[in-house]
């Protein structure tokens, strides 16, 4: 039962844990090797060296008695070329005879990804600390110059152009308080309100508040959704926001008889992956005007915007809320084809 245990625990840890013997073959892989393409079957008995990077197969030294950590080149089963750490420690008998190795194998490049998002978001902090301070400070001033201008519109006679002029500065004024209220919404800290949420009703919910937009641009909404699908712990509101967003996006991005296409579906099971429950998945997609590949990798970003009238923070406040609920957000577009947002939702079984 404890040896079970212990094997268990072995069996199912998140590194790739294995055993060679004093020869250098495998005589023991977890299940984590998976995700590298190979099975155990295949590669038990089989020498270390034989899913090495070719040019360190001949220099690599695991030494069965030494404990160790150095860094080497997995090749995986696709052909890729793994960097990882190995941490190696002797393997002994009950009679203190060492009989192999065992090695811990780490993926340095989720351990990069994970440095790179950890400071990401530090920086982040530091950013919305630094603007939540600068919006107050800005926001007091400006509704006073809104409201002195709307007065004075009420009791001014104009004449000739000068009405234009006024109404343009008023309008930017309008324009610099939408600005500082996307600033305040994504450098405040999001508070949660989670639910099991239906997530088909909510996106026909969030739908009905672009229809004027839908209507006066003749898009035509096509919607395939998967009627069986679980409730997921959502937060509504923010989801509506998130996917509001979304939906200006598409139909911004589009010339009258569009297509706005929105689906639901349960993740394919992922033979590269351990995981049981798979996710719920939601795409809106759309025939617009799409996105140049070099603008993919920022459209995320704070202020990054390709719009003449745009605060650039759209996109960011709906990856945001996505973080929080450890939703996953991608994006595939084709210039002058269209756009397709996925994103996938966690299921949490309670």
């Amino acid at each position: 039962m404890i040896l079970d245990f212990y094997k268990k625990l072995i069996d199912d840890a998140n590194d790739i844990i294995w055993v060679v013997d004093t020869e250098g073959r495998f005589i023991y892989l977890n299940n984590k090797i998976s995700v590298w393409g190979y099975s155990k079957d295949e590669l038990i008995g089989k020498p270390l060296i034989s899913i090495l990077n070719v040019r360190q197969a001949e220099n690599i030294d695991i030494e069965v008695e030494k404990s160790g950590l150095k860094e080497i080149e997995i090749i995986d089963s696709h052909g890729n070329i793994r960097n990882t750490s190995l941490s190696t420690s002797p393997l002994k008998n009950d009679n203190g005879a060492i009989v192999g190795t065992i090695g811990v194998v780490r993926d340095m490049a989720e351990d990069k990804r994970v440095r790179e998002r950890s400071a990401d978001t530090e920086r982040l902090a530091a950013l919305g600390q630094l603007s939540i301070g600068i919006a107050h400070e800005i926001r007091n001033p400006l509704s006073s110059i809104k409201m002195n201008l709307q007065i004075l519109n009420r009791l001014i006679l104009f004449a000739g152009d000068t009405k234009d002029h006024f109404d343009l500065a008023l309008k930017e004024v309008f324009h610099l308080e939408g600005i500082l209220e996307d600033l305040l919404s994504y450098a405040k800290p999001l508070k949660l309100k989670l639910k099991l949420i239906d997530i088909n009703s909510l996106l026909d919910n969030t739908l009905l508040m672009v229809r004027s937009d839908i209507k006066e641009k003749e898009i035509v909404i096509n919607k395939y959704y998967d009627n069986e699908l679980p409730t997921i712990l959502l937060d509504e509101d923010k989801m509506k926001q998130a996917f509001l967003n979304i939906y200006f996006n598409s139909i911004q991005a589009m010339n009258k008889g569009g297509i706005l296409c929105i689906k639901t579906y349960r993740e394919k099971e992922n033979p590269d992956t351990d995981d049981i429950e798979k996710r719920v998945v939601v795409e809106v997609s759309d025939t617009g005007c799409g996105i140049e590949k070099k603008n993919l990798k920022s459209i995320f970003n704070p202020f990054f915007t390709t719009k003449p009238y745009g605060t650039g923070l759209g996109l960011s406040i709906v990856k945001n809320i996505f973080d929080y609920l450890n939703a996953v957000i991608e994006v595939n577009s084709q210039l002058g084809k269209g756009t397709d947002f996925i994103i996938k939702f966690p299921v949490t079984n309670i």
